[in-house]
């Protein structure tokens, strides 16, 4: 998996995805898993993202390293792979502290439901707050380049696959 920060972008639509893969060199990104450089359009998928109040498809692109085959999906830092919910939300639901606030907070965001609210703390609780912890990392907005740097996976992200980052100028 590769991700792409960049500062300006706070919510994610499908002009912005594709304005920010506009401004990427695919034959200069590094593959995560072998770190040869060359990659290639291999094709794309649509995927649900809950942000801002509404669910809308996104159609990611996946590069293929021309080195070792393995394919990689390109996925803004405002996205928690293998999730629905937008990082900006999760992080939301992580530093509602009471019930009290868990429930404006879905009142607000009317894409949520308790069943998301439930299963991000339950995986924070499981994989990541001992990780967090173990780095001396705290939870806010900028937290998902210090995840890739000390555990090569963006913040919240349960699935084992190694990711690279990159970062726009904007």
């Amino acid at each position: 998996m590769i991700i792409i920060h960049c500062d300006r972008v706070k919510n994610i639509t499908q002009k912005i995805y594709n304005q920010m893969i506009n401004k990427l060199d695919l034959v200069l990104l590094t593959c995560p898993l072998c770190s040869h450089t060359g990659t290639e359009v291999h094709s794309y998928y649509e995927r649900a993202v809950k942000s801002e109040n509404i669910t809308f498809r996104l159609v990611v692109l996946r590069i293929r390293c021309q080195f070792c085959g393995h394919t990689h999906a390109i996925l803004p830092d405002t996205i928690v792979p293998y999730s629905s919910v937008s990082l900006k939300d999760t992080i939301s639901i992580l530093l509602s502290e009471t019930p009290e606030q868990i429930k404006s907070f879905l009142l607000n965001n009317l894409s949520l439901d308790f069943s998301d609210v439930y299963r991000i703390r339950r995986n924070f609780k499981k994989y990541w707050e001992q990780r967090l912890k173990s780095a001396e990392l705290s939870i806010d907005n900028q937290i998902s380049q210090p995840c890739i740097s000390a555990f090569r996976r963006q913040f919240m992200q349960i699935h084992c696959g190694l990711c690279r980052s990159y970062t726009l100028s904007t």
